[in-house]
């Protein structure tokens, strides 16, 4: 086929990671002019383009068992310079996997040394170095004063690091690009490097100081080899200018949206928040989150939330003297401005808290206060009916056992609605609770998973419970407790950034 439609009929499936913005464009572009089509779902293409030279970078993308071709994005360019569809010969990628050698076997065995059992060795791109190179800078030792361990929740975090920050904020962009891909295990990886380098006593000054720390493996490593040597993570650069990081970030900042309704919505072309809300098949909960976009991304100063503090104090202690009521994440952990404000309610009879959460609403309802309900659950309820359905939505500890309303809440001195959780714990899970929702995101996952692991026990928001049959609940009157019972040192919730 000579003419000028040689791609007539063809349908192009593009993995568009780490292709540059202007290769991108300009490959599109040639598909278009020549009559292909450009479209979404592999299965449904005639060829399958990449920027990826193996078959492990490819498969985190498409699906193994694929019988679809898949050629390197030079290939359009070739058709191009040809002006026909030329054979697939020198860019076809096999797919099939090569028969494993001694020495790969050797350094996957090396690799597996250093894999935490909480997500592994991150799997991203980046020159392999040697062993040999590694042997050579031993004399690096770790600084004495750093605890090192897979479990975050076995050291202190402070809010701001002291050391290595320009490095920790190049790997937050990995780790939030991994996360918008949805390469959770990934993203995991680099949680736990960069809680690590968080806390790290003084500056990185190796590859071999990097991969003694636990929980940075031989890819996370190269790249902090990138940043001594250069100063800076190319791939972390190349993701901040990328037009589909910032549009899935965007996207995923909406209230009620996931990762993966980010990704479905930038495939659909949306390139803004205004052109979600053309969308045919939000739900309730995200056309509620795409109204309220602006507001909510509006930081809350500590004083902010004093204000909304000072009005849920005098509503719901109006009502219950007693009540207990307590602001948690981000703001107990000493954080200036926050996206929104965690508050755990108790009161120090057990059984009030059956009614607790549907006569606070109501009041706040009623006073003006409370402009949208975007989640309102009652799992503790005998009558679950009462629980809209359109206002479940993903969030953080939405699973645990307690009683909690996510809400749209007017600050009164600046007509901005803010995002506030009121979530309500009997008495007996109050200790719990405060823990759960205090954070940080990692803070929490690595005390479940000591609890878990080491001491055979399961922590969550709504208690501390013993793995054995049937459950039985572990008695506890504070947070110290909860780290007594575990043998975890106490950290103050000012220290758990990580």
């Amino acid at each position: 086929m000579s003419d000028n439609n040689y791609f007539k009929n063809w349908k192009f499936y593009i993995i568009d990671a780490r292709i540059p913005k202007d290769k991108l464009e300009s490959c599109k572009k040639r598909i278009l002019s020549h009559c292909g089509q450009l479209i979404d779902n592999f299965d449904n293409a005639d060829v399958i383009l990449t920027l990826f030279k193996t078959p492990a970078r490819i498969v985190r993308y498409v699906s193994p068992e694929t019988r679809k071709p898949i050629c390197s994005i030079d290939w359009v360019e070739e058709c191009e310079t040809a002006r026909m569809r030329v054979p697939y010969d020198g860019f076809l990628i096999n797919m099939k996997p090569e028969p494993l050698n001694e020495t790969f076997v050797q350094n996957k065995a090396y690799q597996s040394k250093s894999t935490n059992s909480d997500g592994g060795d991150s799997s991203d791109s980046g020159n392999n170095f040697t062993d040999e190179e590694l042997s050579s800078d031993m004399e690096f030792d770790l600084d004495p004063c750093f605890i090192n361990t897979k479990y975050e929740c076995l050291r202190p975090t402070p809010l701001k690091p002291k050391y290595n920050q320009c490095l920790v904020e190049l790997l937050e962009v990995i780790e939030h690009a991994r996360e918008l891909n949805g390469e959770e295990r990934n993203a995991l990886s680099y949680r736990h490097a960069i809680a690590a380098l968080k806390v790290y006593p003084r500056n990185i000054e190796s590859y071999a100081e990097a991969r003694k720390i636990i929980g940075i493996g031989p890819k996370i490593g190269n790249h902090i080899k990138e940043f001594l040597t250069t100063g800076t993570i190319p791939e972390a650069e190349e993701i901040n200018a990328s037009e589909k990081y910032q549009t899935l970030d965007i996207f995923s900042r909406v209230y009620g949206v996931g990762y993966k309704t980010a990704r479905k919505w930038y495939q659909k072309g949306y390139k803004s928040i205004r052109e979600c809300m053309k969308d045919p098949y939000l739900t309730h909960v995200q056309r509620l989150g795409l109204e309220l976009f602006d507001d909510f991304q509006k930081k809350m100063s500590r004083q902010d939330i004093q204000e909304i503090l000072d009005i849920l104090n005098k509503v719901i202690k109006t009502m219950y003297p007693d009540c207990m009521i307590t602001p948690v994440g981000g703001y107990r952990r000493g954080k200036e401005f926050s996206g929104d404000l965690d508050v755990v309610v108790s009161h120090p009879q057990e059984t009030v808290a059956n009614n607790l959460l549907k006569d606070i609403v109501e009041i706040l309802i009623n006073k003006g206060h409370l402009k949208h309900k975007l989640f309102y659950g009652q799992p503790s309820a005998k009558n679950k009916k009462d629980v809209p359905s359109e206002l479940i939505s993903s969030h953080k500890n939405i699973m645990d056992n307690l009683d909690k309303c996510f809400c749209a809440f007017i600050q009164p001195s600046t007509q901005i609605c803010r995002q506030v959780d009121l979530i309500i714990a009997p008495y007996s899970q109050y200790p719990t609770a405060v823990l759960g929702w205090t954070g940080s995101k990692q803070f929490e996952r690595s005390i479940r998973n000591f609890a878990k692991k080491e001491r055979k026990m399961t922590f969550a928001s709504h208690g501390l419970f013993l793995n054995v049959v049937p459950r039985r609940r572990v008695c506890v009157t504070s947070e110290k407790d909860v780290f007594d019972i575990l043998g975890i040192p106490w950290v103050e919730p000012e220290m758990r950034n990580c």
